[in-house]
C-alpha cells in the first residue's frame, strides 16, 4: 500500500510544497544567527547589517533538500518520472534564484564578499513566495495532462482531434 502511495505522479510536487513549509522557516532561523557587521568597520559607506556571503550561503542549506524530488526519477511509472523532472527543475530554480541574487548584490571587501542583509532579506523572502507560486503553477499545469493517479492513463484522447 505504501508502495502505491509513494509512486503517485504528484508526490515530487508534494515533496517540494511540503518541504517549503519546513525549509523557509528553517532558513530564516539560520539567517537570524548570522553575524552582522557595521558598514564603517568594513569601510563601506552605509549599513549596519553586512554579512559574509559564505555565511548566507550556509544559512540557505535547507533548500538543497528540495532536490530529493529527483528521487522519483526511479519510479516505475513514466508520468511520475516526468513529474520528477519538472519538480526537479523547480527545485533547481529554488536554489539558483537566491544564489544569483546573493552573487549580484555582494560587495568585495578585501578577500571576502559581503551582503547588505537589510536590503537583501526582503527580496530573498519574497523570492521564496514566488518559488512557491511557481511550484503550484507547474503542479497545476502538469496535473492537467497527467491524469488522476499513477495507474491511470493521461487524457491524450481528450485532446486528440476526431
Amino acid at each position: 500500500m505504501l508502495q502505491d502511495y509513494v509512486h503517485k505522479w504528484w508526490m515530487p510536487f508534494a515533496w517540494i510544497m511540503l518541504w517549503s513549509v519546513v525549509s523557509v522557516p528553517l532558513a530564516i532561523y539560520y539567517e537570524h544567527g548570522m553575524m552582522m557587521q557595521h558598514g564603517e568597520a568594513l569601510q563601506l559607506a552605509y549599513g549596519t547589517a553586512w554579512v559574509q556571503r559564505t555565511e548566507l550561503y550556509a544559512a540557505l542549506w535547507p533548500y538543497l533538500l528540495n532536490l530529493f524530488a529527483l528521487l522519483w526519477f526511479f519510479s516505475h511509472d513514466g508520468t511520475t518520472r516526468w513529474a520528477a523532472f519538472w519538480a526537479g527543475l523547480v527545485a533547481l530554480a529554488r536554489i539558483g534564484a537566491p544564489v544569483a541574487l546573493i552573487n549580484m548584490s555582494s560587495v568585495p571587501v578585501g578577500t571576502e564578499h559581503y551582503i547588505d542583509w537589510h536590503a537583501l532579506r526582503f527580496v530573498l523572502w519574497f523570492q521564496d513566495f514566488e518559488m512557491l507560486i511557481l511550484m503550484a503553477v507547474v503542479w497545476g499545469a502538469f496535473s492537467r495532462f497527467a491524469g488522476n493517479g499513477s495507474t491511470s492513463s493521461a487524457h491524450g484522447a481528450y485532446y486528440a482531434e476526431a
